[in-house]
């Protein structure tokens, strides 16, 4: 039998011996295997008859019909997946012979439950998907005897009654997905599953309160809306120290939003919306620096707007509309730089309206907010009187005869001052260094003195980092706004002031998502720093180090984090007024926050380029090992400076250390020996879908381009990040990843240009 005869286009086979009695896997993801066989049965006849198989991927085709009874012949079968059909009718109770499965994915088909009894005889049973199905009844009793499964998801069934009082065996299980069904009852037996991760119990018909779960310390993912769940949120909740994801909306709950939101400082999405929440806002929720949406729309909340919540500089969405909220709209509200949607109509605010940089701002139903934007009534202004401005005083004509010849001569001396002042400034400045302080969004000698008294005068326990220029500390502010300080060395170490000053020039007129941001500064003649953001996972070399945090940082992850340099790095290049280099690219200098996006920081050593030139620099800067090979014989600098040191993180970032050893075939010119999946970081399960396997081979490709010796053959940032994103694959990515050689990679890298 051959592969035609299986399938109009076979994606993987592998065959592990010779005989094809032998077959161990058989992976047809959207093969379209189809109705053109006439019924399902044909296929899954022949799999019966391969006893040794031990993987059937058969998702993402039109397969219809019923699963046959002879599925259970495949005695060793381990993974089986028939998701995304149209497969219909009950699932066999002969599937309980395969006792040796650990996935099975049935889920996106028509299937109905009648008795899925047999599923508890799959011990092994890891993963456990039968969502978006037609299966009906009361909650699968018998899925609750499955002690190692892990991951179960129901969702978007029609199941019915109550939610099981208690989840039996289940003491593992880290996914829980039931939502969209018309389950009833009250969430008190979920309390028990403390290994729990993700947990969707939304569009459900859930009565009773929250409280109970507050023990579920691990929990990342909690979404409960669309429900009847009454009561208040428990004070408890501050346990869930974990939480990325909280959605209550849609319920009926109650009483004052706790102050204890604020401990979760991971939180990123949270939706209160569509509930009966009274009183304020609490400002606490101004720690939670991670947040991206805040919606507590359709309350009955009062009192003003915290202005503690116009420091998330992280939102993207703000939604508090439909409550009663009061007084003006925040200032600070101006600074953000990341919001696209804000509604605060349906309120009672009032006052001049800051200008806010957000591409959808609504405000209406707000009768006393004013302003000159927005579609606003324009602010009042003190009138004269109606006769007193008609009157023609003889001396309002003397003064409109004389005003002109003042404006003149005030415009001289103003100009004469200020190129004096500018002078003085100047000269002062090469004497001593300034006592300069600034930073924005807070009054400049409070802010000075509080961060002083946070680090207790900058002591070593609030140190979280120490680099070539300087000492990172972890500052949390009276109001639970924390922030990363990086506290320059002494004076007498520390002469160039030069740096001090480019690093402020870059991160304030350069505002990108991938780039670190600069809240404030202070130059002082004992003390210099600069207030950034803090960026929570800290620097991508200490989490390559760690065993525990690396392995963390799968394929995915790894893939992602090449991308948002290569993007901070093209916007650098090519998109601000003046070309910027960073020149000190490396992994220390990469943080990633706590989804693990990437932030390019640290830009003391940033040079602007006028377009179209080089630069001859006077200082050899940089960290061994990332230094493109021109800048240490020409002192030339250039963009492709920072594209060598860019080819080298992300080599580093697939091996999980420096390159090292593999960079010397580019400056010897000598053969690449080996293959490419030995480089890769073993800490980490190997590509895993040919997705993966793909992304995995072009980083390298973009890695291998950018460490040419020649600066002229290497790609520029934003040709490396046209390739990161478009995934356009060169012929070499078409090859299985363990056919790949590092000399292959060396072939074929120039390719990167054209890609």
């Amino acid at each position: 039998m051959t592969c035609k005869d299986l399938s109009q286009r076979p994606y993987v086979i592998v065959l592990n011996k010779p005989p094809s009695i032998s077959l161990t896997t058989i992976y047809f993801y959207h093969a379209y295997y189809s109705k053109n066989t006439r019924e399902f049965n044909e296929p899954l006849h022949f799999f019966a008859d391969l006893p040794h198989l031990v993987s059937l991927d058969l998702s993402s085709n039109s397969l219809w019909g019923v699963i046959p009874s002879s599925i259970g012949a495949l005695a060793k079968l381990a993974l089986l997946d028939l998701s995304f059909n149209l497969l219909d009718g009950p699932i066999p109770p002969s599937i309980g012979s395969c006792t040796k499965l650990t996935s099975l994915d049935l889920s996106h088909n028509i299937l109905s439950k009648r008795s899925i009894r047999s599923i508890g005889n799959l011990t092994s049973l890891r993963y456990l998907d039968l969502s978006n199905n037609q299966i009906n009844g009361s909650f699968p009793s018998a899925i609750l005897k499955l002690a190692s499964l892990t991951t179960l998801a129901l969702g978007y069934n029609q199941l019915k009654g109550l939610l099981p009082s208690q989840f039996g065996s289940l003491i593992i299980l880290s996914h829980l997905d039931l939502s969209n069904n018309q389950i009833t009852g009250s969430i008190g037996s979920i309390a028990n599953l403390t290994s729990l991760e993700f947990l969707d119990l939304s569009n459900n018909r859930i009565t009773g309160s929250i409280g109970s779960t507050g023990n579920l310390t691990s929990l990342e993912f909690l979404d409960l809306s669309n429900n009847r769940i009454n009561g208040s949120i428990p004070s408890t909740f501050s346990k869930l120290i974990s939480l990325t994801t909280l959605s209550l909306k849609s319920n009926q709950l109650n009483g004052m939003l706790p102050p204890e939101l604020g401990s979760l400082v991971l939180l990123s999405y949270l939706d209160l919306s569509r509930n009966q929440f009274s009183g304020s806002i609490p400002p606490q929720i101004g720690q939670c620096q991670s947040l991206s949406s805040l919606l507590v729309s359709d309350n009955l909340l009062t009192g003003q707007i915290p202005q503690e919540i116009g420091y998330l500089a992280n939102l993207y969405e703000l939604d508090l509309s439909k409550n009663n909220l009061s007084s003006a709209i925040p200032v600070n509200f101006s600074y953000f730089y990341q919001l696209l949607e804000l509604n605060l109509s349906y309120n009672n605010l009032d006052g001049s309206v800051p200008f806010i940089a957000a591409a959808m701002i609504s405000l209406d139903h707000n009768t006393y907010l004013c302003g000159n934007s927005y579609g606003l009534t324009p602010c009042d202004t003190p009138k004269l009187d109606v006769d007193h401005q008609n009157r023609k005083h003889p001396s309002m004509v003397l003064l409109a005869l004389f005003a002109p010849f003042s404006f003149a001569c005030l415009s001289i001396v103003s100009i004469t001052v200020v190129c004096w002042r500018r002078k003085y400034v100047k000269s002062t400045t090469k004497r001593k260094s300034g006592d300069i302080l600034s930073i924005w969004n807070f009054d400049g000698k409070i802010a000075f003195e509080d961060i002083l008294s946070a680090t207790e005068n900058f002591d070593d326990k609030y140190c979280i980092g120490v680099g070539g220029y300087g000492s990172v500390f972890r500052v949390h502010l009276e109001g639970g706004i924390t922030f990363a300080v990086k506290l320059l060395h002494s004076v007498e170490e520390y002469s160039d002031e030069g740096t001090f000053h480019a690093e402020i020039e870059v991160l304030t007129k350069n505002r990108h998502r991938c780039i670190v941001k600069l809240y404030g500064f202070c130059s002082h003649s004992q003390c210099k720093f600069l207030v950034y953001d803090l960026i929570e996972r800290g620097s991508l070399s200490s989490i390559m180090h760690e065993q525990g945090l690396a392995k963390k940082l799968d394929w995915p992850r790894r893939v992602a984090v090449v991308t948002d340099v290569a993007q901070a790095l093209s916007y650098l290049h090519h998109d601000c007024g003046d070309p910027i280099v960073h020149r000190d690219i490396k992994s220390s200098n990469i943080l990633l926050d706590i989804d693990y996006k990437a932030y390019v920081s640290d830009f003391g050593m940033a040079r602007k380029l006028k377009h179209g030139y080089s630069s001859w620099s006077t200082i050899f800067a940089g960290t061994c090992g990332y230094i493109a090979p021109e800048l240490s014989s020409t002192m030339v600098l250039t963009e492709k400076c920072d594209v060598y040191s860019f080819g080298v993180v992300a080599l580093e970032v697939l091996m999980g250390k420096h390159p090292g050893d593999l960079l010397l075939p580019f400056f010897c010119r000598t053969e690449q020996q080996g293959k490419f999946k030995d480089t890769l970081d073993r800490r980490v399960a190997a590509p895993f879908t040919v997705e993966e396997e793909k992304d995995a081979i072009l980083v390298a490709l973009v890695a291998f381009a950018c460490l040419q010796v020649n600066p002229k053959a290497r790609p520029t940032m934003q040709q490396v990040y046209h390739a990161l994103t478009n995934r356009n694959h060169p012929g070499l990515m078409l090859r299985p990843l363990p056919e790949i050689s590092l000399q292959g990679l060396h072939e074929y890298c120039g390719t990167i240009k054209n890609i």
